[in-house]
């Protein structure tokens, strides 16, 4: 599978609720070749992993009032099912965000698609075959041990205003 091709099957299985759209993107992806399961978990991670930045992780605390780091984790998942141009445009400015229709406290989405397709597709795998069989196929994940950028107080409101104004116009009230 392709990057195009990863992006191409999130938008064929889009819809507004974050969950639906989970279960309509392991539907499809359970009918694929295990191979191309694990393709599909290797784009997955490597977008997610590009996600890992610190005003992104500002946004999510903005839009959500408040992101954990597990927080942050479901924040990258529904940043990548908002699709390819909604996911790059706010890796170049998170503030773009600020267009997306989300209400406050709801762009998170706890979901892992490709381990979760892989135990249905292949009889008896669980979440650790699957990472197995992916680093198997594609070599160790990308992982880091801090977000890209600055760290910066996402409780100053200071900061957020001068970092991320649309989106603290949009939420920094809500």
């Amino acid at each position: 599978m392709t990057e195009a091709e990863f992006w191409e099957l999130i938008e064929k299985t889009k819809c507004s609720e974050p969950d639906e759209h989970v279960e309509r993107l392991v539907a499809r992806l359970v009918k694929l070749p295990a191979s191309e399961i694990l393709s599909f978990g290797h784009w997955w991670g490597e977008a997610h992993t590009a996600a890992y930045d610190w005003n992104l992780w500002g946004a999510a605390y903005i839009i959500n009032g408040g992101c954990s780091d597990d927080g942050f984790i479901d924040f990258r998942s529904w940043l990548l099912l908002k699709g390819e141009k909604v996911y790059r445009d706010a890796l170049a400015d998170p503030d773009t965000l600020a267009k997306v229709r989300v209400e406050p406290d709801e762009a998170s989405c706890e979901c892992y698609p490709a381990p979760e397709a892989y135990s249905q597709a292949v009889s008896g795998a669980d979440h650790g075959a699957y990472y197995n069989a992916l680093t198997a196929a594609h070599g160790l994940g990308l992982s880091r041990p801090e977000p890209l950028g600055e760290h910066w107080d996402f409780e100053s409101e200071t900061e957020m205003k001068a970092r991320l104004a649309k989106l603290f116009k949009k939420f920094g009230d809500a």
